[in-house]
């Protein structure tokens, strides 16, 4: 079976996402509710959990520090409140996958000064240097080597602002872009990090896979892709991961194929799923066993912030992931790391 790389381990990825507190917040100017974070991790780490997901420019309204449209710092004081989030979750054995940016980045409701600077670093690869050297580098060297950070993740669902399939709600941006983001951002973080783990958040297989034949479908993240869209040949993935919704029906369901189905070359964690309802014949309880069995590498249910702030009509999804977390590691005690 597939399995991430984690302290020394092999590991099932068996978690949720977090995702924020404080949308596109948590970390650089304004508080950083320490408090919270410590509640979720300890509350994983007492259910047999392992893995959260945490995003951290996302919008890029807070962080990283602007000028113009060039980034000239990771933003105040956002290494140093990363750096304490991330010894909290080291304290409560629970690893972070770090999602450093959203399609949020174009979402037009945030208006033309959000966008503006983020499309240039999306389309403009001197801005987009602007933001290696002043921000990513610079929070990878300084995080280098912390032990709770199982991976960094390029973007959430990046997708939804692309020409191909981009969403009502956002500017868009054709998938080569994209991808050569993906591809630069990589390189950088590997190079300033040689033990470091990259990946980005798929919003669905359409985005992931070879096998189907529907309008702009591909791989999109491919060690070929990625480096052809870049040109850097360290910008590669270590591992994939993807989301399921209720909308892909079965076809594109992880819950109903195996992880062979994909043809894929690398782990897949299955990374944003909605567990507070059972998905088309398979119990909400058994989720997270479901993708175990199935083959792949992990499993992170969305998510925290929607049960204690009431978003969404969602709550009910948390309780169930806590469930799913301490079904699974009462079944495969072997499940975490070990100290």
């Amino acid at each position: 079976m597939n399995r991430i790389a984690f302290d020394g381990c092999e590991i099932f990825v068996s978690g949720g996402n977090v995702a924020w507190y404080n949308f596109a917040r948590d970390i650089g100017p304004g508080k950083t509710r320490l408090d919270r974070f410590e509640e979720v991790f300890e509350e994983v780490s007492a259910h047999g959990g392992n893995t959260l997901r945490l995003w951290l420019h996302t919008d890029g309204g807070n962080t990283p520090e602007w000028d113009g449209h060039k980034v000239i710092g990771p933003g105040r004081g956002a290494v140093e409140d990363l750096h304490d989030i991330l010894d909290l979750a080291h304290r409560h054995n629970v690893g972070l996958i770090l999602c450093l940016w959203s399609f949020d980045m174009l979402r037009v409701s945030h208006g033309r000064t959000v966008t503006d600077r983020a499309h240039a670093i999306l389309t403009d690869e001197e801005k987009r240097r602007f933001y290696f050297d002043n921000a990513l580098i610079p929070m990878v060297e300084a995080l280098q080597g912390h032990p709770a950070i199982l991976a960094w993740e390029i973007f959430n669902e990046a997708e939804g602002m692309s020409e191909e399939f981009g969403w009502h709600m956002t500017r868009h941006v054709p998938m080569a872009d994209i991808q050569s983001f993906v591809n630069q951002a990589a390189g950088a973080i590997r190079r300033t990090d040689p033990e470091a783990q990259v990946t980005t958040g798929a919003w669905s297989f359409y985005a992931l896979t070879d096998i189907l034949e529907d309008r702009n479908s591909a791989n999109y993240y491919s060690d070929e892709r990625l480096i052809a869209a870049g040109g850097d040949p360290e910008g590669t993935l270590d591992f994939y991961t993807v989301h399921y919704y209720d909308w892909a029906g079965t076809r594109l369901s992880p819950f109903h194929h195996d992880f062979e189905q994909w043809k894929l070359d690398k782990p897949l964690v299955v990374a944003e799923f909605y567990a507070r309802d059972d998905i088309f014949g398979v119990s909400r309880e058994n989720l997270y066993e479901t993708l175990y069995r199935r083959g792949y590498a992990g499993a992170l249910g969305w998510q925290w912030v929607d049960h204690v702030q009431g978003r969404d009509d969602n709550e009910a999804s948390w309780p169930m992931i806590l469930i799913n977390m301490e079904r699974l590691k009462s079944k495969y005690p072997d499940l975490s790391p070990k100290r």
